[in-house]
């Protein structure tokens, strides 16, 4: 009995002294006293990753890890238990023996209280000889006194590097002062810089070097941008000028680029010649991210628009009235726009001039007409049709808004200052065909980009109220062929993808595909089975292209060409 209250005196003492030293002591199963060297806690600590907290920030957002990529696997870990967590540290190893990764084996985290939660980053980066596969993390939280986590496995597949190529894949001049590059006057030459490769640029720096005496009032010779991923493009915009101190025929611009690798991207010049023609139309292209598995190419503009084909010959007596009305919102009852129709104009002008034998002095171009200034220009050639007599050809094409009236059933051309509600300033289609009819002239050939149902390109007019009117069939007169864009109570529709209207998309694919050296019987064929076929596929509507003729032509047109 003393024995007994002896030993239980013994114990009382060591845990009364021992336990202001953070030292456990204590009688095993077996009844020996056990001493332990780490700290005792008074109540346990309870550590748990967050419900739901576990995440693998990618910086890219392709859930990998790729080789030169930063990454973080981030977690909160809470500590749910009655006592502090001590000395807490996260152990982080890689069970797949993947090389190409760096990362911390260890992070010490310290305490953790009661109720408490830290968040844990573990940062992660590829190295350039990371392949693809997939990496196996494995990770535990230790406590120094043994109240630490199981493991927890993660599985992220990894991205071999991938290289960028950074290339200007297209470029625009524009100027809204001149059609023709010449000193003194500002233009601006548009790049279109693309990333084709399939690795993320980043650090890009695009330098402008210009030639001597020409200037750069945009001030933006030296472009940068932190990143362009697989397919992103970017414009950049050059507002120059060539002083009258400038003496050659070339203008030769180098764009030099780099990008972080300093290898992955390609220089370009690009040389531009004095008194080429360009023109008024500036485009800016904002495109969707395209995936980095399949990357489109980007471009200002179709491929209708490159590649036209040129003709040595001109017809110092051909004409050409080409309008193209776009912008329709600044009416009364504002309608919708055209879409494309500027587009259309400015390039259908580039085929009369290049390809269709009209000499520049011939061409009358207007984009956004109002009433005033199309009445005006009709007028004016007109006149000049008459002055010139029976050798005479003449060319119009009509990009924009047509109209039927409701009564009447009489088709009108809608001017940008004109809409549906009020139609006494709008021209109508049978007085221009008259005009032009009674001039004698030997030819006239007449191209309509539009519809007269009440409907258009954004469904604007009348298709707004869900009316359709089937317009009059106009008659014609004199020598003269009029290719309408659609039929009867059809609309004139879009094709977007190449930035023109349906019709005049496959009008201009024509030329560009023959040469110019096309009848027009070969021509209304060929726009009647493409149109009408490619129109139900891409815009699921059907648009069948129409032909009317005089009668004093009905029996040759179709051998006329523009040769």
């Amino acid at each position: 009995m003393k024995k007994t209250l002896l030993l239980c005196s013994i114990l009382i003492v060591c845990f009364s002294q021992t336990y202001g030293q953070k030292v456990i002591s204590g009688i095993s199963e077996t009844k020996y006293i056990s001493i332990t060297r780490d700290a005792p806690t008074s109540k346990p600590p309870y550590l748990e990753i967050v419900n739901n907290s576990l995440i693998f920030k990618d910086n890219d957002s392709d859930n990998k890890i790729d080789a030169t990529e930063n990454d973080t696997i981030r977690f909160e870990l809470k500590n749910t238990g009655l006592g502090a967590g001590m000395g807490i540290t996260v152990m982080i190893s890689e069970t797949n023996n993947l090389k190409g990764l760096q990362f911390p084996k260890e992070i010490s985290l310290g305490n953790l209280d009661p109720g408490k939660t830290i968040l844990v980053e573990v940062p992660i980066t590829g190295l350039m000889n990371l392949p693809t596969s997939k990496a196996g993390f494995s990770i535990v939280m230790n406590e120094i006194n043994g109240f630490g986590t199981d493991s927890v496995e993660i599985e992220i597949p990894t991205q071999a590097f991938q290289a960028p190529n950074l290339v200007i894949v297209d470029y625009k001049v524009s100027s809204q002062e001149t059609r023709n590059l010449m000193k003194k006057k500002p233009f601006d030459l548009d790049v279109l810089l693309q990333n084709t490769g399939q690795g993320i640029a980043t650090d890009i720096k695009a330098k402008l070097i210009l030639p001597l005496n020409v200037l750069c009032y945009s001030g933006n010779e030296i472009f940068q941008k932190d990143i362009l991923r697989p397919g992103e493009h970017i414009t950049i915009s050059y507002n120059l000028v060539a002083t009258n101190n400038y003496n050659s025929l070339t203008l030769p611009f180098s764009v030099q680029l780099k990008e972080r690798y300093g290898k992955y991207a390609e220089d370009k010049t690009i040389s531009l010649t004095m008194n080429q023609q360009v023109t008024a139309t500036k485009l800016i292209v904002e495109g969707a991210h395209d995936q980095p598995v399949a990357i489109t190419i980007s471009s200002f503009s179709s491929a209708v628009d490159k590649n036209i084909p040129a003709i040595d010959k001109k017809n110092p007596y051909r004409y050409a009235l080409v309008i193209g009305n776009e912008n329709y919102s600044n009416t009364l009852n504002a309608e919708e726009n055209v879409e494309y129709a500027r587009n259309d104009a400015a390039s259908f002008r580039d085929y009369a001039l290049s390809a269709l034998g009209v000499e520049n002095q011939n061409m009358f171009f207007l984009v956004d007409a109002t009433a005033g200034s199309m009445q005006r220009k009709i007028e004016q050639v007109v006149e000049l049709i008459k002055r010139t007599g029976s050798e005479a050809e003449l060319i119009f094409n009509y990009v924009g808004h047509g109209y039927p009236d409701e009564v009447t059933k009489d088709p009108y051309l809608i001017p940008v200052d004109v809409d549906a509600t009020n139609l006494q300033s709008a021209i109508k289609l049978s007085e221009v065909n008259k005009k032009f009819g009674e001039t004698g002239a030997k030819r006239i050939t007449v191209f309509l980009d539009a519809c007269f149902s009440g409907g258009g390109r954004n469904q604007g007019l009348l298709s707004a109220r869900g009316v359709r009117i089937k317009p009059n069939n106009e008659n014609v007169n004199g020598n003269m062929v009029v290719f309408a864009a659609a039929s009867g109570t059809q609309v004139a529709l879009p094709y977007r993808e190449q930035k023109h209207g349906m019709f005049t998309y496959f009008l201009l694919k024509n030329i560009q595909e023959t040469n110019g050296l096309f009848t027009f019987g070969q021509l209304a064929d060929y726009l009647k089975r493409k149109v009408g076929f490619e129109s139900v596929r891409i815009n699921s509507k059907p648009q069948d292209p129409e032909v009317q003729v005089s009668p004093a032509v009905e029996n040759s047109w179709r051998n006329w060409t523009f040769q």
